[in-house]
């Protein structure tokens, strides 16, 4: 194989990770683990680490699963392994490696609490989550759970239980969150995905009221937002405050987006939701570090 070779192979492994959910995801994990902690104590690289490699397994399992789907669907016939471009074989491969890799170093951690869950939230999600999505319109809400046990990982991972109401209100924003960024998703590639046969809200209502519920629900993750700060997560009384004021500006921008007299167009509020996911995470860490 030529370099040409070597580097298309590459890009087309890289892209069965996911990487940009996948470095979320891992990102929510040291959230956690930050959290736990106050500082990047010892373990921080490994349990994010062993979360990028296990949600990056868990990943290419999901390109497995839905290949043939994925074949059906303008927006991701493209994808790897409908392409051609690699093989199922070394797609199970590279999946096994990545599994066996995140879990190896999640193992190594002082407890096994994070290697447990984070198995859980492979099999959730592989199992549970992608045989919903060919059943219900409504899996993401049990889906969510996948986004909701991350930052659970990297709490436990610095020592601290799981069961503290503290990283139970993080973990909850983490999960309502997921909601309508999914549901974003969905109204923006609902023919596509009722072309592969999945049950879709957009079979089920019209782009209006699509367009109510998804305001419904980013007010819901703005609210979930602000308790971490209400209930004391958050001590800085100024990044308090940045919380606040981002659910105020994160509402207000969802409803002149939703007051458009025209269809909604879901991507710039696709972008505004990840973009406040990614801010209230940098702020749980902030504080955190400065505590």
């Amino acid at each position: 194989m030529n370099k040409q070779g070597i580097k298309e192979k590459s890009i087309a492994f890289l892209q069965l990770t996911k990487p940009l959910v996948t470095l979320s995801v891992a990102l929510t994990a040291l959230t956690g683990f930050i959290l736990s902690q106050g500082f990047f104590a010892e373990g921080w690289f490994r349990v994010t680490l062993g979360v990028f490699l296990l949600s990056a397994g868990s990943a290419t399992i999901n390109h497995l699963q839905e290949a043939r789907l994925d074949s059906l669907m303008d927006r991701t016939r493209q994808r790897p392994i409908p392409s051609g471009r690699l093989s199922r074989t070394e797609a199970a491969i590279f999946s096994a490696l990545l599994v066996a890799g995140g879990s190896a170093i999640l193992a190594s951690l002082n407890t096994l609490t994070p290697l447990v869950l984070g198995l859980i939230t492979l099999l959730w999600y592989n199992l549970i989550y992608t045989r919903l999505k060919q059943i219900t319109a409504f899996a993401v809400v049990p889906g969510s759970l996948v986004g909701a046990l991350p930052p659970l990982i990297g709490w436990a991972a610095a020592g601290g239980n799981i069961t503290n109401p503290k990283i139970i209100l993080v973990a909850f924003f983490f999960f309502i969150g997921q909601i309508p960024h999914f549901w974003l998703i969905l109204l923006r590639h609902g023919n596509d995905y009722e072309k592969a046969g999945f049950p879709t809200i957009t079979r089920l209502f019209t782009i209006r009221q699509i367009a109510n519920l998804t305001l419904i629900w980013v007010a819901a993750t703005a609210m979930a937002a602000i308790l971490p700060a209400l209930f004391g997560v958050i001590h800085s009384p100024l990044l308090n405050l940045t919380i606040f004021a981002l659910a105020i500006v994160l509402v207000w921008l969802f409803r002149n987006w939703h007051k458009a007299p025209e269809t909604p167009n879901p991507q710039p509020a696709f972008i505004t939701i990840n973009v406040f996911y990614l801010a209230i995470m940098l702020v749980f860490m902030a504080d955190a570090l400065l505590r």
